[in-house]
């Protein structure tokens, strides 16, 4: 039973759209409002496109799926009153299935009449621009075209997300091209391979128009001509199919973050092989209604190749209408947060500011500030498990753990913290998660030596203050670091003072692990580390 003063931030969406109905109950409530937790969601497999156009002739929506919608609702409705989520903080929206239904007046008043709730009929502009707050939502930081694929529609734009929370997009909202999942597999079954050429021009031909018409700003265009394109985010099932597909073929395997959003590819490995499709819907993650579906996906993507639209990379989100209302509800101020951040803050210790500016002077520049005050949020989160399992739990702890469902952490977020975490307690590791450990050093790269400077350091900090409080009345020790340049070589320096005596042989073992990992049978597998120089002043 929630209490009241946690219920009040509770939010709960029904999204009616074209492929299915999805239903969903947020918990906004400080600290983490910008990850926005999801306490509960499910999805009904109803398609009112399918219901319009199963003959082949657009109908009214069939009384029998009015009443099936109806069913679903009253039991939502009977959730929201178990989870105690206020009336005011309940919405429903409607999308491209109902907007142009025959009856949706009807349907609309049906619902009204049974449930007590007014559906909110959103525009093709609104749907776009939703859904791309719901991608910037997604992702910590944002700058590209989006696209969106539901199941009656397309929705393209442009989005910049900039550093105090707020979100530029067109000034037109979106664009929406009728080339939804559902739609294009309609027209497909009626078409020969001749006429799917043609559609495949055509659509081509309004994707361009389309770019024109989003009116992307010249400080955008320019930085994508620099870069070699613009970086494409994706949402919608369709699409997502796609992403799954993409990551089971990964060079990486096992691919260690399971985890669609925010999976990244370069545009060359998205464009090609596009006759590929899933043999097996759950051996991708993706459902057999979305498998069915994938030569539509595919004729999308041919023809945004065809239109010759610049794209350097692609991003996968699961970013929508659904996390884009949530999203625009929040002030710029909690839309500024780092999501890395955010859903660590739970966690943190009582001196988390202290312990993170010593792990900073201790880190010669070379990690973000977030992931290093992440990292102290997390310090102690996995200490009271058996000694056994400490590392293991802290490698899973982003991805099957405490963070699995942080919304809007990068597959390189969750990869860094995995293994300082991990490292954090010792990376005593069992034969079952190396795989797994591996494969995240492959995924992070260059940075891999640093996860484990970063980790035994961590673990040094925790040894000193093992109740994560440092106590203002005294001096403990104090921290300098930085990186030199010895005979072509790169060396890490770090200077610890040792203020109070006591602590003087914890620093000097603290040390002597910090030079071992400067060795080069320690650099691990990616062959990248340097030497690290530590003097101890006591």
């Amino acid at each position: 039973m929630a209490s009241a003063a946690s219920s009040q931030h509770y939010q709960a969406l029904v999204d009616i759209g074209s492929n299915g109905i999805r239903f969903s109950i947020s918990d906004l409530s400080p600290p983490m409002t910008r990850i926005t937790p999801t306490l509960y969601q499910s999805r009904c497999a109803i398609s009112l496109y399918d219901a319009q156009n199963a003959t082949g002739t657009k109908t009214p929506i069939p009384p029998i799926v009015i009443g099936e919608v109806l069913a679903v609702l009253l039991q939502f409705k009977r959730t929201c009153q178990d989870f105690e989520v206020q009336n005011g903080n309940i919405r429903l929206v409607a999308t491209e299935a109902t907007r142009n239904a025959i009856n949706r007046d009807d349907l609309l008043r049906q619902v009204g009449e049974t449930t007590g709730w007014k559906v909110e009929l959103l525009t093709k502009e609104e749907e776009g621009r939703l859904g791309a707050m719901g991608i910037a939502s997604s992702i910590g930081h944002i700058e590209g075209i989006c696209m969106d694929m539901g199941g009656g529609s397309v929705q393209m734009t442009w989005v910049v997300k900039r550093p105090d929370g707020d979100v530029d997009m067109s000034p037109v909202g979106s664009v929406s091209f009728p080339y939804g999942a559902a739609a294009l597999m309609s027209a497909l079954s009626e078409i020969s391979v001749r006429k799917e050429a043609s559609l495949q021009d055509e659509m081509a031909s309004k994707f361009r128009r389309g770019l024109e018409d989003i009116q992307i700003p010249p400080g955008l265009r320019d930085e994508a001509l620099r870069k070699g394109g613009y970086t494409l985010y994706l949402s919608g099932g369709g699409f997502r199919g796609r992403g799954y597909i993409l990551m089971s073929n990964e060079d990486i395997q096992p691919y260690p973050i399971p985890i669609i959003n925010c999976y990244t590819v370069g545009a060359p490995r998205f464009l090609s092989n596009l006759e590929e499709s899933p043999a097996s819907a759950s051996a991708f993650r993706v459902s057999s209604r979305r498998a069915s579906q994938a030569p539509a996906v595919q004729l999308v993507i041919k023809a945004l190749a065809q239109a010759e639209i610049p794209i350097s990379k692609v991003v996968f989100t699961q970013g929508g209408v659904r996390e884009g209302l949530l999203y625009s509800g929040l002030p710029p101020s909690i839309r500024s947060q780092s999501p890395l951040v955010a859903s660590t803050l739970p966690h943190a210790p009582k001196s988390a500011s202290s312990l993170t500016n010593l792990l900073r002077d201790a880190v010669p520049g070379m990690i973000e500030t977030e992931l290093l005050a992440s990292t102290i949020n997390l310090l102690y989160f996995h200490g009271s498990m058996p000694k056994d399992i400490r590392a293991a739990a802290a490698l899973r702890s982003t991805t099957t753990g405490v963070l699995a469902g942080a919304h809007g952490l990068s597959h390189q977020d969750r990869g860094l913290l995995a293994l300082v975490l991990c490292e954090r307690w010792g990376a005593d590791l069992n034969e079952a998660d190396v795989p797994i450990y591996d494969s995240l050093q492959i995924l992070i790269g260059h940075l891999a030596w640093w996860t484990k400077y970063v980790g035994r350091v961590a673990e040094g900090i925790a040894n000193l203050f093992p109740a994560g409080v440092v106590r203002e009345d005294e001096q403990t020790i104090v921290v300098e670091s930085g990186v030199t340049s010895v005979k072509d070589m790169q060396h890490c320096w770090l200077k610890i003072s040792v203020l109070r005596q006591d602590l003087a042989g914890t620093v000097r073992e603290w040390a002597e692990d910090l030079r071992k990992l400067g060795k080069k049978k320690y650099w691990g597998k990616q062959g990248s580390g340097m030497k690290v120089n530590v003097n101890v002043l006591t």
